[in-house]
């Protein structure tokens, strides 16, 4: 390799270009026209550095590419980093990463990390790949401050740069730059395959490559291939999926602009397509099959229920991979001939190769993480890897624990928060109520009102008792002037009954106004729409609750009830703030069952350790309660364990 390697200054931590966000556009969208301005093939790989520096904010960035036969490299860094550093930093990491990704058998990007004294450093590298000639044709390489980036965010954004890389270079070498921003993108793929040719020669691929790197998605890219085919083909249908882990996805049908994955007749389609797979060869269902091709019964049941139709589907690959298939129906009179199958397998060969590559090309960054995270979990629970092994040791270890093992069973109950201490207060009398003073939650102090009763019948009451023994004390006074024994005492004992009956009624005038005997808070009162009715006495009419004091009624199922006992602790969570936790110990469970909701519970009472300020009586939410030991697969299977014995007697 004989390197020139001229050295760029980009602004720094402290300069005026941060890294530009990553928005919810495509690379494909954000990049490719950026790419296609460039005049030269160097310039387009030095924009290629400066976009990777830009968006990952690379302390030392590195490109290496190939103009002709000669080998060249550009190195960009940061502004506040020393060019004498840069150098040595680039010479020491950037370069032996550059020339092991670019020796590589795969084109996967690269994620190493290094420490240097008590620096951490992350170097991430891809190769640009021209899916043409299946070549490296340069490598980008960052150097990122910091030893915590993860190689599922990173590495996928990186890939999916270099694969509109890869992508412009196709475009730009078969010289069509032009053409992608004048034509439309149906008649830029039709023409190729509309024409017959051979695409699958080396120029002619390229060409094929080239249109279509211009697609916004594979399902665009799809349209414009089966109603190309269906036309040219004289089908009566065309379709085309997309393989991922030897499943397809169909993505466009000709004729049909939308349609239900679901539905019979695209999942007859999408399972004849991945029949093909299996074969990973063109698969055909007609009256005579062409010479030494065997109808598979996917197939043939396909063509059976479309009427006997002709059908068949060409397997489109890169290298050895199938990324997608192609399948056709045709009338019964329009067999499929070999040399037919032969041409239709050469022309559309190419398109394999562009599948993968308009999927990374169009790719959000949040699609890009997702497919490297399902790959990389795929790569690690693969036949014969380590992470295999280590995912069946702990299934192992998870499954004796399970068996064996204990925890402590902490169930979840229903709980309603009431005031300790509650003051409940009922009519006095019978009697008509005049006057409510409060509402539900309204905070009261000793000596407020709360509610009034109507006394004018009882004041009545008392004027007319309070005149009778007047009355009788006249009564009194004259028979002890007469000296009548006999009639002073029948007129004492009337005035004491008179004067305990007034007395009574003055009590029930005293007692009509209700007032607060302590501080707190009216818990339960709906009277304002009751002002003048007659309440019987005894009829409650508002409780009090007094400040804090706050008490737990907690709900226990009757069939864990011997698991719970006083004096066990737990954590209440408020329904209406459920990131509040509230310590408890059980005080008391009452020994009779109460229905509640069509359950037997049985009410555990417990004070709560703090009295938070929010908190407020007749609150609902859950606790959950620190039981005992007891085996694991209890705890999990235990009440469908119990219903089966319930039900059926085990």
């Amino acid at each position: 390799m004989t390197p020139t390697d001229p050295t760029t200054a980009r602004p720094g931590a402290d300069g005026a270009r941060p890294a530009p966000a990553m928005k919810s556009r495509s690379l494909n969208s954000q990049i490719r026209p950026l790419l296609l301005d460039c005049p030269s093939r160097q310039a387009l790989f030095e924009k290629v550095l400066e976009i990777c520096s830009e968006q990952f904010n690379a302390t030392i960035g590195r490109v290496d590419f190939r103009i002709g036969d000669k080998s060249e490299s550009r190195m960009t860094h940061n502004a506040i980093l020393a060019k004498a550093m840069a150098d040595r930093f680039n010479a020491e990491f950037l370069a032996p990463l550059a020339d092991e990704v670019k020796s590589a058998a795969n084109s996967e990007p690269k994620l190493k990390r290094f420490e240097r004294g008590d620096q951490k450093l992350s170097l991430i590298s891809a190769p640009i790949i021209d899916i043409a000639n299946d070549s490296v044709e340069g490598v980008v390489t960052l150097m990122l401050g910091g030893g915590t980036y993860k190689a599922d965010v990173v590495l996928p954004r990186l890939d999916g740069i270099v694969a509109v890389v890869s992508a412009v270079l196709v475009a730009k070498s078969s010289s069509t730059q032009r053409r992608f921003s004048e034509e439309p993108p149906n008649n830029a793929a039709a023409a190729g395959l509309a024409a017959g040719r051979n695409v699958a020669e080396p120029h002619q691929e390229s060409h094929a490559l080239a249109n279509t790197a211009q697609f916004g998605s594979t399902k665009e890219f799809g349209y414009s291939i089966v109603n190309s085919l269906c036309g040219q083909l004289k089908a009566e249908q065309v379709f085309f999926g997309v393989e991922h882990n030897q499943r397809v996805t169909v993505e466009a049908v000709s004729g049909i602009a939308d349609f239900k994955a679901s539905s019979p007749g695209i999942a007859l389609v999408r399972q004849a397509m991945e029949e093909c797979i299996d074969t990973a060869d063109i698969t055909v269902a007609q009256t005579e099959p062409p010479e030494g091709m065997d109808s598979m019964p996917l197939h043939r049941q396909w063509s059976a229920e479309s009427h006997n139709s002709c059908v068949c589907s060409i397997p489109l690959k890169q290298r050895d991979e199938i990324t997608g298939v192609i399948s056709i129906r045709r009338p019964a009179n329009l067999p499929f001939r070999q040399d037919e199958l032969d041409k239709l397998r050469m022309m559309l060969t190419p398109y394999g190769g562009a599948i993968r590559v308009v999927e990374k090309a169009n790719r959000s960054v949040a699609a890009q993480v997702k497919t490297a995270v399902g790959e990389t979990a795929r790569r690690n629970i693969s036949k014969g890897s380590i992470g295999r092994k280590v995912t069946l040791a702990a299934i192992g270890l998870a499954s004796l624990w399970f068996i064996f093992g204990t925890m402590t069973y902490r169930p979840l109950c229903r709980t309603r928060v009431t005031a300790a201490g509650l003051r409940h207060f009922s009519a006095p009398f019978d009697g008509k109520l005049q006057t409510v003073h409060v509402r539900p939650g309204q905070r009261v102090s000793e000596g407020d009102l709360l509610v009034e009763f109507d006394t004018v019948d009882l004041r009545l009451q008392l004027n007319g008792l309070q005149r009778q023994i007047e009355t009788a004390q006249v009564e009194l006074r004259r028979a002890i002037s007469d000296d009548d024994l006999a009639v002073a005492a029948l007129a004492r004992s009337r005035v004491t009954v008179l004067r305990t009956e007034a007395a009574a009624i003055q009590r029930q005038i005293q007692d009509a106004t209700i007032v607060a005997p302590m501080d707190g808070t009216v818990v339960l009162s709906d009277l304002d729409q009751r002002s003048g009715q007659v309440f019987p006495q005894g009829d409650e009419l508002l409780q009090l609750a007094p400040e804090g004091n706050w008490l737990l009624e907690i709900e226990v199922p009757d069939d864990i009830m011997n698991y719970v006992t006083a004096d066990q602790t737990g954590t209440f969570a408020a329904a209406s703030l459920p990131t509040e936790k509230q310590s408890f110990t059980i005080e008391h469970i009452d020994g009779a069952a109460t229905l509640m909701q069509d359950r037997n519970v049985f009410i555990a009472r417990a004070p709560l350790k703090s009295q938070p300020e929010w908190m407020k009586s007749g609150m609902e939410g859950t606790a959950r309660i620190e039981t005992v030991p007891r085996p694991v697969w209890w705890v999990a299977m235990h009440r469908a364990v119990d219903w089966a014995r319930t039900n059926f007697w085990f």
